[in-house]
């Protein structure tokens, strides 16, 4: 559940704060103050009462978002005890200048050690529901050495995601996409080791190295060129991804830094600054 606040100028809002639970009790934050009343201490009265309000709801983290090319609210929030966590880079490619004749070897080369790339569609046709258990399987694996914009370092083991749950969480990232985009697994044996789809690209931690990120994401390159897309998007916060983009073509468009602080020293931290305008209660 979202909670939100204002702060106002008699009737002029001219700040905004929000916050809600991600998981694990680890909590998003959003601020905003308008640019002409910025300076006068609204940031940080808001943001104190989100971290008091947040930790009465349980919160041991705060994690907020801003563009790499923000400096001012870069340092805002260091100076109030966030620490970056990691950076997401969006990146975008022309399909037509993308780079695939250094890389037209690499799926040969695999399917020589017996792993084979197909797509989503056509592993369904083949053993039916039993592709969405392997592709959440790989996922989960997968994720080891990802990034992650909140780690908790008391937290135990990640609990894999419920093949329910991964299938909404596939779905909802498809429907983002502006045009569909083929799901290419990489096969060995009767297990996926390697994905590509809408939740991202993915490579079991014990095959890595061995090109399958750059075989899969040519193969929908490819793909996608024969249909007549014209323009590919892509995210990573994981500089052996951001590498292999990069060499198919892809360049970065922006950089979203992700910073993170404990609710408590935010709230010593706060606890000193000035009364902003005044500050109304939640909007929901």
């Amino acid at each position: 559940m979202v909670r939100r606040w204002v702060a106002a100028d008699g009737a002029r809002v001219v700040g905004y704060g929000s916050f809600w639970p991600v998981r694990d009790h680890r909590f998003r934050m959003d601020l905003a103050v308008a640019p002409e009343h910025r300076r006068r201490g609204i940031g940080g009265r808001l943001l104190g009462v989100l971290a008091g309000a947040a930790q009465a709801a349980g919160a041991i983290t705060l994690q907020a978002r801003t563009e790499s090319d923000r400096l001012q609210v870069l340092a805002f929030l260091s100076r109030r005890g966030f620490a970056e966590t990691m950076r997401m880079h969006r990146l975008v490619l022309n399909v037509a200048d993308a780079t695939l004749e250094p890389f037209a070897g690499v799926e040969a080369r695999l399917a020589a050690g017996g792993i084979t790339l197909i797509t989503l569609e056509d592993e369904q046709q083949r053993i039916g529901e039993a592709s969405w258990r392997r592709l959440c399987s790989a996922y989960h694996a997968a994720r080891e050495g990802w990034p992650d914009p909140d780690p908790d370092p008391d937290a135990g083991p990640d609990r894999p995601p419920a093949l329910g749950e991964f299938r909404r969480r596939y779905e909802r990232y498809a429907r983002l996409l502006p045009e569909p985009e083929p799901c290419i697994l990489a096969v060995h044996g009767e297990e996926v080791v390697g994905f590509t789809c809408p939740i991202g690209t993915g490579v079991r931690p014990e095959l890595r190295g061995r090109g399958i990120a750059t075989a899969l994401k040519a193969r929908v390159i490819a793909e996608v060129r024969e249909r007549g897309l014209a323009t590919l998007y892509s995210t990573t916060g994981n500089p052996a991804m951001l590498k292999v983009n990069e060499r198919l073509g892809y360049r970065i468009t922006t950089t979203e830094v992700r910073l993170v602080r404990l609710v408590r020293r935010l709230r010593q931290l706060e606890a000193a600054m000035p009364d902003s305008d005044t500050l109304r209660c939640p909007l929901t």
